[in-house]
This record gives structure tokens, sequence and C-alpha cells, in this order.
């Protein structure tokens, strides 16, 4: 009898008739200390070996913590890399600054009022390639090829300076534009939002209540192209661009606190009314997304910073999402990222926890669907069925398909979820 072992695409409750009730199912989480103080956290596979690793922003001293992957999930380190003292990073991102093919990173520094570029070797080592000046106290970055010159070019939301910075990417540095958006942006996001073809960018004004989008004209310039608003007894926080829906456009969620939404802008050649969903928690700010349940679509993860929590939203499918599922996390969590970081494929999520000094790792309970082959003959069939019920039915080990240490019920709705999705 096959001794599969269910660990892959989340774990989803499921009836005989298919029907989920959205239960995300994680294992953990493993917490790593990054003191102090976590922020930014980027991914990547800095050392060229076991898969994802990553780089957590933290301070006193002003530095990057290294996490190196174990190729399943663990985490050794830290080793750190200097900003400089008093320089304030914050938010961080990888990419390929010079096109190696290597995984550099870029930090945004808020009290220097510039972006440092840490180039890699592919062996785990950085050194610095150059700091470049954006905005005032700049926030969050993402990193977008702008100017479709195939080189991966940098924005970031300046909170100080009522101002996005977009830098390009020269093949040896950057240099920076400056764009008006709204009164205290503190992320931002790119995106094709009005379907030209061309990356634009969404920034969130926290005082304003809105939202700025710039029209990209493909060359690296923007120009405004009007405002979203939130609900309006909320400030909008984290952005998210990703195809919601499934229509392969760009649609956008924007984390709103007080009280606490994740806002849905759906993108219906053009982005539309907003519709809000609760999280649960209080103090949304950071907001993620992946594919947490392997269904093919768009999940969101908001952070509640004051009740230590992320909110986890499913996606219907199109666009639409269900109640949020709480997950209890360290203190004040601050940058979440989504990425297999355990090596199943599934999504896994990383979350720096700023007043706990340390970077929670939370590995997916994922589902293959090829694990509906229960009985191994390359089949998913009525066998299968007949194969697990017998094996439940006996108390044998294999029937311990969700690895919680008991066969029990909860094995049977995993495994007949899985045995509906088929191979």
């Amino acid at each position: 009898m096959s001794t599969k072992r269910f660990k892959s695409a989340a774990v989803v409750l499921a009836a005989l008739a298919g029907t989920a009730f959205g239960q995300f199912s994680f294992s953990g989480p493993d917490a790593y200390a990054t003191p102090l103080r976590p922020a930014g956290v980027a991914v990547g596979d800095f050392d060229g070996v076991n898969g994802a690793d990553l780089a957590v922003v933290t301070n006193n001293p002003d530095k990057v913590s290294l996490l190196f992957n174990t190729g399943v999930g663990t985490f050794t380190g830290p080793v750190d890399i200097l900003t400089g003292g008093g320089t304030g990073p914050g938010h961080i991102v990888s990419l390929d600054a010079n096109g190696d093919g290597i995984v550099d990173l870029a930090v945004a520094l808020q009290n220097s009022n510039a972006v440092m570029v840490l180039q890699g070797n592919g062996v785990g080592g950085f050194a610095t390639l150059g700091s470049f000046p954006v905005g005032a106290d700049p926030r969050y970055l993402v990193a977008r090829d702008f100017n479709d010159d195939g080189m991966m070019d940098i924005a970031s939301a300046n909170r100080d300076g009522n101002s996005v910075t977009v830098l390009l990417n020269s093949g040896a540095g950057f240099v920076g534009t400056s764009f008006a958006v709204g009164d205290e942006p503190r992320a931002l996001t790119a995106g094709d939002f009005n379907n030209d073809g061309m990356m634009d960018i969404a920034a969130s004004n926290h005082r304003d209540r809105n939202v700025s989008l710039l029209a990209g004209n493909g060359a690296g310039g923007f120009t405004p192209m009007g405002t979203l608003a939130v609900n309006p007894a909320t400030r909008p926080d984290g952005l998210v661009a990703a195809d919601l829906d499934g229509d392969g456009d760009d649609d956008l969620a924007v984390a709103t606190g007080g009280p606490d939404f994740v806002s849905v802008f759906l993108n219906t050649g053009g982005l539309g009314a907003r519709i809000d969903y609760p999280t649960g928690g209080v103090g949304l700010s950071g907001l993620a997304a992946g594919d947490l349940d392997g269904d093919g679509d768009m999940d969101l993860v908001g952070l509640n910073k004051d009740t230590n929590s992320m909110s986890l939203l499913a996606n219907n499918g199109n666009g639409t999402f269900g109640a949020a599922q709480l997950m209890a996390t360290g203190t004040s969590p601050d940058h979440a990222v989504v990425a297999d970081l355990g090596g199943s494929t599934a999504m896994d999520i990383a979350v720096t926890n700023r007043d706990s000094d340390n970077t929670m790792v939370f590995l997916n309970n994922a589902i293959d669907d090829c694990d509906a082959d229960f009985n191994g003959d390359g089949t998913a069939d009525t066998q299968d069925v007949l194969a697990f019920l017998n094996a439940w039915t006996a108390g044998d080990p294999s029937a311990d398909v969700n690895e919680d240490g008991s066969v029990d019920t909860l094995d049977v709705l995993v495994f007949l979820n899985a045995w509906n999705a088929g191979c």
C-alpha cells in the first residue's frame, strides 16, 4: 500500500461534492532571531543551493540579515551586511540589477533618502554597487522594467516627499526621476492598470485616504492617471497588483486600516468599483499575494500589526474573497512575502515581527493533486478511495495524510479533497 506523504498546495477541507471550506493549513511557524526590529523581507536564491533564501532588514546596527535555506524550509544564519550607521534601512526587494542572472538586493535607506543596491556573487556574498538618491524618507520599493529595455529598474514610495522616484537602470547604475503623488505615500506597486501594455504605478496615500495612479509611457516616464478612493473611514497602506479574477489583466488590492479591510479594485477595462473585505484583525498594514491553496488563483495575506496576526483571504476564483482566516504571528508583524520556501512547490509565508525581533516562516501543509493516487497505480479512481478507507479503518499510519500524528476524520476530509481534485 502506498505511504504517500500529503504535503504540497494548501490543505482545503472538502466534502464529497468538493465544496471547500477555505481552510488554509500551515505548519510551524519556526521563528528565527533577526534583531533588532526587523522590517522588510525579500526572497531569492542568494547562494545558488537549497532554494529560496531570505533577506531581512534590521537595525541597531543598521543592516541586512541573510537567512540561508537548508532545502526543506528551515534556515541558518543570520549573516549580516551593514548598510552604514544611521542610514535607517526599511524596505528591501530582490532583483537582477546588472543582468548577470545572479540575485541582487535593493534597500530603502529612510534616513539617507537613498536606495542602496547590493550586488550578489551567487554564493551568498554581496558587495555595494552604490547608493542612489530618491525622495525624502523612502518607505517601500518595487523592482520592474519600467522602460522596456530588459533591465530591472526600481521605484520608491517617499513618505515625506509625497512622491514616487523611478530609478532607471543604465547597466552601471541608476538615475532617478521623481513624480508627485498624494500626502504620505506608504507603499506602491506596479502593473498595467489601463491595459495599454505599459507598466503603471499605484501609490497609497495614507493621509489623503486614496491611491494615486501614474500611467507609464513605456520609456520610464509617468503622468497622473487619477486617484482611487478607499473607504473614507480608513487609511491605505500596503498594495498588491495581481490578476485576481483570472482574466489576464492586473487588478489591485489595498490594505486599509481603522477599520480594517482589504479593498479590491478589479480591472474591467480599467480599475472598477471598490469591494471591501473585512480582515478580522486590527492595524492592517502589509499585504502580499500568492496561490496559497494550489487552485490556480491568487489569495491574499494581510498583516494586522495591532492584534499580532495575519489574515488569509481565499480567492473564490473570480476575484471575490471569502471570510478571512486569522493566524497568530509575533508582535507587530511588519512585512510578509509569499514564496516556495519548503521546496514542495507550495506557497509558504515569511513574516517579520518588528517587536518580537524575529522572522517567522509558515510552511504550507500542501496537498499534491497526484497524492490522490493513494494506491500508487498511476490513476486517481475509486480504487484509491477504497484503499484509503481500508487503511483508515484499520488505523494504518499511511492514512494519516495530513501528518498530524493521528488517523482521524480530518484525514478523510483532506484525502477526499485531493481525490476530487484528481491528478
